[in-house]
């Protein structure tokens, strides 16, 4: 999946759908003009996003107002300006507004992650007020969302799965929400699977070092008959089951010899200790 396919299936999604009432259309391109840059005034929308500019022209002639866009050169990229008439019909205190206010920002600036990546959505705003709006928005419907500084820009930002997830629905992207739950599994699951790899990685890392330094203990104390012959007979016998099978593990081992596993251990480590009684001191960095 190419960077961006994932916010531009959601713009495609949520752009043809125009809100059915008066007042939930004022707040959809209120919510698109909060995107605008910190030098244009509350009543233009900017947007970078042509099918942004429709959605704002069809939702004004929806409501008899004259509106058209118009197409500015910018040095990066072309953007798209549109001009909103007075007099129109104004954005309620309503959850329905809010949604819609929330829905037009993302329309024209807003950006979603991929469903495979750490869960990230931003819009970003004019301005602190602008910032303030969108907040007040987003607590209301119950969605944890936070401001930061980008550029000297404020940006509103939702940052965990299952807001990103509660923001994705209040838009109305129903389908960009189901496409990012199944990446929002599959990512889980393999996070989980890494994690357990990771960790019987390093489980049998350990063994197979104690196996070495119990075997290497084992050929320098069997060396040394005297030594040898005045460690303890649990100790022997632990050596001997350690050299007869190498790569078995400790419970096995505790197994055969009718003990816990935790006194073989303790036995093992005795033996380790003893092999290196006598023994220079290991260099610093040494593996063993």
């Amino acid at each position: 999946m190419r960077a961006g396919s994932f916010t531009e299936s959601v713009v495609a999604e949520i752009a043809p759908h125009l809100p059915p009432l008066p007042h939930c259309r004022a707040a959809l391109v209120e919510g698109m003009s909060l995107t605008g840059g910190p030098a244009l005034n509350p009543e233009v929308i900017e947007t970078p996003r042509a099918v942004a500019a429709r959605c704002a022209v069809a939702t004004l002639h929806a409501d008899g107002s004259a509106a058209h866009a118009v197409r500015v050169r910018a040095p990066r990229r072309v953007r798209y300006r549109v001009e909103i008439p007075s007099g129109g019909p104004r954005a309620s205190a309503a959850n329905c507004c809010r949604r819609s206010r929330l829905r037009g920002a993302f329309l024209a600036l807003g950006w979603v992650s991929r469903p495979e990546r750490s869960p990230h959505l931003e819009i970003p705003v004019r301005d602190a007020a602008a910032a303030a709006i969108l907040m007040g928005d987003l607590a209301a419907l119950e969605v944890a969302g936070s401001v930061r500084m980008r550029r000297h820009r404020p940006l509103v930002t939702v940052r965990t799965a299952l807001a990103v997830g509660a923001a994705l629905s209040c838009i109305g992207a129903q389908g960009g929400r189901l496409v990012y739950e199944e990446g929002r599994v599959v990512r889980d699951v393999r996070a989980d699977v890494n994690r357990n790899l990771n960790a019987e990685t390093a489980n049998l890392r350990r063994t197979v070092h104690a196996a070495v330094r119990q075997l290497d203990a084992v050929a320098r104390l069997s060396a040394d008959p005297i030594r040898w012959n005045t460690l303890p007979p649990a100790i022997r016998e632990a050596g001997l089951l350690r050299r007869t099978h190498p790569d078995a593990a400790l419970a096995m081992l505790a197994q055969t010899a009718g003990i816990s596993r935790p006194a073989m251990a303790g036995r093992l480590h005795r033996l380790v200790e003893a092999g290196s009684a006598g023994q220079p001191p290991r260099r610093p960095g040494s593996r063993w």
